[in-house]
């Protein structure tokens, strides 16, 4: 019996892998850095709101723009463009210090810079994962994936703030100038895509006869559905983190310190998860892998805003659902988005992702000032089953369709099949009579 899977991951997985672990470690130190930095300057949070909006206003304005993009050129070359304008970015920051300029400006200007060469990298590293990894794959190297995220923004967590301390932040953005170089670099060994050559030729047989099928049925992947199951992961994301700040300092009146315990609970669980799904994962029963740990993630997320120690005992369960989950809907959007579409679909969906997430951040907002944080919890934990709800019964409603409609069309092409026998059938018949012998 053949199988579609290779038995090891490919160069690209392995080499996409770590820079994902060195991207994210420089991104979570970057942001670290230039927090502290704009916060010591201007001694006010609204300062480090506004550099936030600095950071999100470009990937949202940009990331459709930067979809296509990634649909029209080379993946590989935009990803590496970006990775080398964000490496210029960091770089330029310390030297704008040491030539005088003022912290908050610089801070200001190269996050923006960066948060652009952001915009660029998601949508076209997504579609080069789609582009080089095997469907096969896919599952398994969302997983390693989703392990190499939460171990370098863990790893950032942990160190930005201890090396501020021991060096200043000057050190903290040429290294992380050395992560983007980094990254860029294990993007230039992958290589350059063999013409005409994907994915391996079964697969390529076997996603041919499913496109194929599908327009049969006059069925569509339900892309924007499925990049909403996406999305709650960015609203959970946005809104977690602006009301764990509250919870924690105002509502059960610690310290940030606790703070640090608890987001290093939430990683240790993510890691747990993203090493579960590999081992629980598959193409048939991803939808229901999402929903479950959807359902899950709100009813933990509800019992967190009891009591600090609470909080603590079942944050990282919470981030086992939650990740679960999130690998899922990822692998679930990356498999049904068409190779040629994937930087259109990623970049559309990081756009309206973090525009829900600030939407949602706002209004729940308004609901904790004028009542209390705890019903910001409930709030968020509400959102995240309706939406993962209705959009799974809207999901399995379209396959059900789909399934009717092939049903169908096998019928009518079954049928049109006897139709045409029959016919072929008669002159057969006529052969076989005896022919009247000439006198």
């Amino acid at each position: 019996m053949s199988t579609i899977a290779p038995p090891r991951p490919n160069r690209a997985e392995r080499l996409l892998i770590p820079a994902t672990f060195i991207t994210n470690l420089g991104n979570g130190i970057q942001l670290t850095a230039a927090s502290y930095l704009v916060f010591t300057e201007a001694n006010t949070m609204l300062a480090v709101s506004w550099l936030m909006i600095a950071v999100t206003i470009p990937q949202v304005a940009l990331s459709l723009f930067f979809g296509k993009l990634a649909d029209r050129f080379d993946r590989r070359t935009l990803a590496m463009i970006s990775d080398l304008a964000s490496a210029a970015a960091a770089i330029g920051l310390p030297v704008w210090l040491a030539l005088g300029g003022n912290p908050s400006t610089v801070s200001y200007v190269a996050s923006f810079i960066l948060s652009i060469s952001a915009a660029l990298f998601f949508p076209a590293s997504n579609a080069l994962i789609k582009e080089r990894i095997p469907e096969s794959r896919l599952a398994q190297f969302n997983g390693n994936a989703e392990i190499a995220i939460q171990a370098g923004t863990l790893a950032s967590a942990a160190l930005g703030g201890w090396v501020i301390v021991w060096v200043g932040t000057t050190s903290l953005f040429y290294f992380n100038a050395i992560t983007f170089l980094l990254s860029a670099a294990l993007l230039f060994f992958i290589g350059r895509r063999p013409a005409g050559q994907g994915t391996s030729s079964p697969e390529a047989a076997a996603k041919a006869a499913a496109a194929a099928k599908a327009a049969a049925s006059g069925s569509r992947p339900p892309l924007a559905r499925l990049a909403l199951l996406y999305i709650i992961g960015n609203i959970v994301i946005i809104v977690g983190n602006s009301i764990m700040l509250v919870l924690v300092i105002d509502g059960f009146k610690s310290n940030a310190g606790y703070l640090g315990i608890v987001d290093a609970l939430f990683g240790i669980g993510a890691l747990f998860a993203a090493w579960a799904f590999k081992k629980i994962s598959s193409k048939a029963t991803v939808l229901k892998t999402a929903l479950i740990g959807y359902l899950a993630f709100a009813v933990l997320l509800s019992l967190e805003s009891v009591h600090l120690y609470a909080m603590m005992a079942v944050i990282p369960f919470a981030a086992i659902a939650f990740c679960v989950a999130r690998i899922s809907a990822r692998t679930a959007l990356m498999s049904a988005a068409p190779e040629e579409k994937t930087g259109f679909v990623f970049g559309a969906t990081n756009a309206f992702g973090l525009a829900a997430g600030t939407t949602a951040v706002v209004l729940i907002s308004l609901l904790v000032d004028s009542t209390n944080v705890k019903n910001g919890f409930y709030a968020l934990s509400a959102l995240v089953v309706v939406i993962a709800s209705l959009t799974i019964v809207s999901l399995r409603k379209h396959d059900r369709e789909v399934a009717a409609a092939e049903a169908a069309a096998a019928a009518e092409a079954a049928a049109a099949a006897e139709i045409v026998s029959e016919p072929a059938a008669e002159p057969a018949e006529a052969a076989a009579e005896p022919v009247p012998a000439k006198v």
